[in-house]
């Protein structure tokens, strides 16, 4: 049995524009992360930004090829795993010595987007910064913040999109 409303959509399908709207950022996703994957010289935080946004983008796609609804609480729930994974990666620390006696320090994953960066004269003085990286100074680089931000929404729709789609297939049973 059909309930369609007179010229509509079926009940819980998204609308024209917000159809096409996933479904082009599902592609562009895609795009991109085909991009990080080919440059990625196998190096890791390459291979997962690029993993996920192509598996999440594939998966936006879907959701606008079906007509799938995600749902407020599910925008919510990728808002917030977003957020979560944004701030948890700041356990992620990532130490180089470089270059005749440079250190960086950098929070996050997949890159460090809280940076710390100093200089000294001898390995001596860089030892004695790693110890107490807090005395250094930090600074935001606000396009690994958009790279991250990027990452963690992909894994939350890789997260939320499957769940709300079994949980709606178990409430219509």
């Amino acid at each position: 049995m059909d309930h369609r409303p007179a010229g509509g959509a079926p009940p819980g399908m998204l609308s024209g524009m917000r159809l096409r709207a996933c479904g082009l950022f599902g592609t562009a996703s895609i795009l991109v992360g085909a991009l990080a994957l080919m440059g990625s010289g196998a190096q890791t935080h390459y291979i997962a930004f690029g993993t996920a946004l192509c598996l999440g983008g594939a998966l936006l796609v879907w959701v606008a090829i079906t007509s799938r609804r995600i749902g407020r609480i599910g925008w919510l729930a990728i808002t917030a795993l977003t957020l979560a994974g944004l701030f948890l990666s700041m356990l992620v620390v990532r130490e180089d010595v470089c270059c005749m006696f440079g250190y960086h320090r950098g929070l996050g994953y997949p890159w460090g987007w809280l940076d710390s960066y100093a200089t000294a004269d001898t390995m001596a003085a860089i030892d004695a910064m790693r110890s107490d990286p807090a005395a250094l100074e930090t600074s935001v680089d606000w396009l690994k913040v958009v790279l991250d931000g990027l990452f963690w929404w992909h894994v939350a729709v890789l997260v939320v999109v499957p769940a709300m789609q079994v949980g709606r297939r178990f409430q219509r049973r």
